[in-house]
């Protein structure tokens, strides 16, 4: 299998902090993205979630429809006695 050399820029910093992390593992920079490229070779898809923040109007409606565990009439009845001190984080 022949090779060919890949060029990336980065941020210094950021190659730092990902080459510590990636010794760490016991894995070179090169060998980290290797396996990047080899997954997304097999998924063709990039393997990791990319995510952002929620658009306001998603986010409402996600909250009305009771996304945190409590259907919209939870508190419909006045009973606040079943409410838990605290929220399980999504």
């Amino acid at each position: 299998m022949s090779q060919s050399m890949v060029n990336i820029r980065m941020d210094t910093d950021l190659k730092k902090d990902v080459e510590k992390i990636c010794a760490d593992m016991g894995l070179s920079l090169t060998t980290a993205f290797t396996l990047y490229a080899k997954a997304l070779k097999r998924e063709r898809r990039i393997p990791f979630e990319i995510v952002g923040e929620l658009p306001e109007e998603t986010a409402f409606q996600m909250f009305m429809d009771g996304v945190n565990g409590f259907p919209d009439d939870f508190m419909a009845d006045g009973r606040t006695d079943e409410i838990p001190s605290e929220r399980e984080t999504l």
